[in-house]
């Protein structure tokens, strides 16, 4: 108490002290907070930065796929682009206007085209095959071979031989693989437009249709390899040719046509896009590829297009040596930053009672003022992503704080909690002395009752044996059947009197740990007869019945042989003095699963179910107030410790007045049929 007064004192004293640290920490922890913050924005653009996919590493379809399903997916982003080390931009994409085919050859002078040519503008189609066949094995340049093709095609289409013309026409397709290679009219495109009509030919227009929708798709999917007038002519073509048809296809196809014209919408984005690209964003990347920046650090720059702000994210691609290889880059959707920005503040709490406020530019400047007696802020600006937020404070109101207000007063709760603790633990001190002390007095009751009841459990016998011994001795008995009766009455009790001394000591060694019961392989079915003959023994004058069922196939288990005897003769003994008026026993023997089960019952007076579990106590006896029955208290107890000692347990089924069950179950070791 006088050092609970002095700390009261000294708390008042250093109040100012611990306001002043307090401080410093919250300062501290909002510049942690701040900095956790920063982190987890920078993560999570970092993480959609990292799984762009690289152009190149994959093909030109799946490219472009995977990269609108990032952007669909990621709600902060408006849109991305990505272009090489020489500024040539491989999304978005534009049309080819700026590029005139140039082929790296002429193949038109090759002696096997142009004879083949010759012969094909003769009308000697057969020969113009072959020239072109010949040339076919000979070439060496792709465009070549297309062209080669192509011919060997068309004069199997002029000769009507459509099956044919159609494997050369598909072949076409296989080998451009969508470059549309072939100068101002590529290949590829007067292949599909021949496939549909062979296909119309042969009747079958549903796979007509699927041909024109691959050639709709095709055009869509590949418009920078086209000039804006190739590509109009080409896709009204396309359009016109699958309406005619559509009439004739199925719904399936129906559907493919209506998801192909999805795609054309965002390819027509996709161009818009690129004309906004080059004109605002371009010149950014331009001056960027200019200044020495890590690979792996994200960049932040803030433009104005027009009227609109932008948030624009690079990042460089970098090869092993660290060179670079061109830009990745993202155009951030604001109001989806701010709600991001907004989740990871109030995720974020420096204590249970304290939360972090977000001041945004109109609040710092408006808004707020610090001149307001009931408005303390401690603030701290970012430093990473101040270029994406700027003006964006992280605040705490000092002025709501009750943790700064009640700093001296939390102390003193807690000096007076530890005084009035201290109180406590000197009451549970007394309580728990005087619960100690009258445990010790009714253990003390119990082993006093144990004792006058052992006493008189001994007495009884020794005082048979000494009378019965007496009058033999004294030759009072001279008949040759009484005295034979007599000799069974005093082996009876000095049965009895083994059995309750077997008790006591065996009690005795388990109470101070130096009982040890010798196992072996046992069966069951001998020891539980010799227990029988033991009883009958011990009980000739009582009028009981016991039933046994006592099969004699069970397998042997690996027991004390003493100890099951003790355990099943205590059982026994307390169902003849329990039984009450109905003297019947039950003792059966059955194999449960991998256990063995050895089982007492009776018809007598039962246990209460309050009382089941404390009659496996030490000295514990259950109080029957209508007659004395004579016994020591631990009987039970040994069976439960002799139970557990076979890695057992003892289970008890009773209701007052119907009688009591308790099964003795021990596990079944099969070591001796593997050792034999």
């Amino acid at each position: 108490m006088v050092l609970s007064y002095m700390g009261l004192q000294s708390i008042r004293q250093e109040q100012n002290r611990q306001e002043e640290g307090y401080i410093k920490n919250l300062e501290n922890s909002l510049a942690i907070a701040m900095s956790r913050i920063e982190s987890e924005m920078e993560d999570r653009l970092q993480s959609i930065m990292n799984n762009l996919p690289v152009y190149g590493s994959m093909s030109g379809r799946s490219f472009y796929t995977q990269l609108r399903q990032m952007i669909s997916l990621a709600t902060i982003i408006e849109e991305a682009f990505m272009l090489d080390a020489n500024l040539h931009v491989h999304y978005p994409r534009r049309f080819m206007e700026d590029r005139t085919f140039r082929p790296r050859f002429s193949y038109h002078d090759e002696p096997s085209f142009k004879e083949g040519v010759t012969f094909e503008a003769r009308g000697m189609l057969d020969e113009a095959v072959i020239q072109y066949r010949r040339g076919l094995q000979e070439s060496g340049s792709v465009i070549y071979s297309l062209a080669l093709m192509n011919g060997i095609a068309r004069c199997h289409f002029k000769m009507d031989q459509l099956y044919e013309a159609r494997l050369s026409f598909r072949q076409i397709i296989d080998l451009d693989r969508g470059r549309f290679l072939g100068g101002e009219v590529p290949f590829v495109l007067l292949a599909y437009y021949q496939l549909a009509e062979i296909e119309s030919r042969l009747g079958s227009p549903a796979e007509s249709l699927n041909i024109i929708l691959d050639f709709y798709e095709l055009l869509v999917e590949n418009f920078q390899y086209l000039r804006s007038a190739q590509y109009s002519f080409y896709i009204s073509g396309a359009i016109e040719r699958i309406e005619g048809l559509l009439a004739l296809g199925s719904p399936l196809q129906t559907s493919r046509f209506q998801n192909i014209s999805e795609q054309e919408k965002t390819s027509q984005y996709e161009r818009s896009f690129r004309i906004f690209f080059d004109h605002f964003l371009l010149p950014l990347c331009r001056n960027y590829l200019q200044l020495p920046f890590a690979g792996s650090n994200l960049n932040y720059f803030r433009l104005q297009a027009g009227e609109d702000p932008l948030i624009v994210v690079l990042k460089m691609i970098t090869d092993e040596s660290h060179q670079a290889k061109g830009i990745k880059g993202l155009i951030l959707n604001e109001d989806e930053m701010k709600r991001a920005l907004i989740s990871a503040v109030e995720s974020h709490k420096l204590y249970d009672d304290i939360n972090i406020l977000l001041l945004n530019p109109v609040e710092n400047g408006n808004e707020l003022s610090t001149d307001d007696e009931d408005l303390q802020l401690l603030t701290a600006g970012f430093n990473e992503i101040q270029n994406l937020f700027p003006g964006y404070l992280l605040a705490v109101n000092l002025g709501d704080n009750p943790a700064l207000e009640n700093i001296y007063k939390g102390t003193i709760r807690l000096y007076y909690s530890l005084f009035v603790a201290i109180i406590g633990v000197i009451l549970f001190g007394i309580v728990f002395i005087f619960r100690d002390i009258r445990r010790e007095r009714q253990l003390s009751q119990l082993k006093s009752s144990f004792i006058s009841n052992v006493s008189h459990e001994i007495k009884t016998p020794i005082t048979t044996i000494r009378v019965l011994a007496g009058n033999l001795a004294e030759g009072l008995i001279i008949q040759q059947e009484r005295q034979n009766a007599y000799f069974k009455l005093i082996n009876r009790e000095a049965e009895k009197l083994s059995y309750l001394t077997e008790n006591i000591l065996d009690f005795s060694s388990l109470e101070a740990q130096r009982k040890v019961y010798r196992k072996e392989f046992i069966n069951l079915h001998e020891i539980l007869r010799k227990v029988l003959r033991r009883f009958y023994l011990m009980h000739q004058k009582d009028d009981y019945k016991i039933h046994d069922t006592i099969p004699s196939e069970l397998p042997d288990i690996l027991a004390s042989p003493d100890g099951i005897e003790q355990a099943v003769l205590n059982l026994l003994d307390n169902a003849v003095k329990y039984s009450g008026e109905n003297k019947d026993i039950w003792l059966n023997l059955e194999q449960n699963n991998m256990k063995a089960v050895i089982s007492v019952e009776d018809k007598g007076i039962g246990i209460a179910l309050c009382e089941q579990e404390k009659i496996f106590d030490k000295f514990y006896r259950v109080e029957n107030k209508a007659q004395r029955i004579p016994g020591s208290g631990i009987g039970l107890s040994l069976v439960r410790e002799i139970a557990e000692m076979h890695n057992g347990s003892i289970q008890i089924e009773s209701e007052p007045g119907k009688g009591s069950k308790f099964s003795l179950i021990i596990p079944i070791d099969h070591a001796k049929d593997s050792i034999d």
